[in-house]
């Protein structure tokens, strides 16, 4: 089946005040107005629409669905394979693997330090890096997929260090002068729909560390903040790079 014939659900996590759609929606409308595929959906956990939902009002005969998660944690594992479940058309939608691990979020996470550096005019020996995820206490899976962007980052060879600190796991983000003792440091957020996480989350507990998020000197360092790597505007590419290799792999 190409192409064509075939749709793209996107999921995302969302917020219960609605506010988490932002990213989902506008990769969505990147994709839906490069013309691929039949046509282009999002979902969500936490607000609507939900994959069933949005199911309903797809005519695709096959749905790709395009997780917009981190790692094989439990929402990939058990909550959106029960979200989808509630459709009732098991055969006609296709998991793809979260964003989080797809070999490209190296060289997303790679580009954002890289705007950092070109801004402030620094060299990539002369900082560290800090993959910040959220972690659990309850699993591994979040702090597996952060620990391997940060390894592909330090197999770059080309930045002073790489570490990784977590919002529900230690080393927490608040840690973050105990993770590494360097006096420049470019954090990045591996979250995939940003939301709170990025917005409210993260900055609070850097800030708690005595940071300013900006590169003003506090206390001797100084400390930038990119935007989560779910903006990265390759994220659509991503995206439609797995799911053509789905279909290419997939039988007639």
């Amino acid at each position: 089946m190409s192409a064509g014939d075939t749709g793209l659900l996107l999921f995302a996590h969302g917020t219960l005040d609605g506010t988490g759609g932002a990213i989902a929606e506008s990769v969505a409308a990147v994709l839906r107005a490069r013309g691929r595929f039949a046509e282009v959906a999002v979902s969500f956990s936490r607000q609507s629409p939900s994959p069933a939902e949005a199911l309903a009002t797809m005519r695709s005969p096959r749905v790709l669905v395009a997780p917009f998660l981190a790692c094989q944690g439990r929402l990939m594992r058990q909550v959106l394979p029960s979200l989808l479940a509630e459709a009732g058309e098991d055969r006609r939608w296709t998991l793809l693997p979260p964003l989080g691990t797809l070999p490209g979020m190296v060289g997303i996470a790679r580009d954002l330090v890289g705007f950092v550096l070109n801004e402030q005019g620094l060299a990539a020996k002369d900082i560290t890096v800090l993959v910040a995820g959220h972690g659990s206490s309850v699993g591994t899976a979040s702090r597996d997929a952060t620990r391997s962007v940060a390894a592909g980052l330090a197999r770059l060879g080309c930045y002073g260090g790489v570490e990784t600190v977590f919002l529900s796991e230690a080393p927490f983000a608040y840690h973050w002068p105990l993770a590494t003792a360097a006096e420049r440091v470019v954090v990045v957020p591996f979250f995939i729909s940003g939301g709170h996480h990025e917005e409210r989350d993260l900055p609070a507990m850097l800030r708690e560390g005595g940071a300013s998020l900006d590169g003003t000197e506090a206390t001797g360092r100084r400390l930038w903040m990119t935007p989560a790597v779910g903006r990265h505007p390759a994220i659509p590419d991503l995206i439609e790079a797995e799911a053509l290799a789905v279909l290419r792999a997939s039988p007639v």
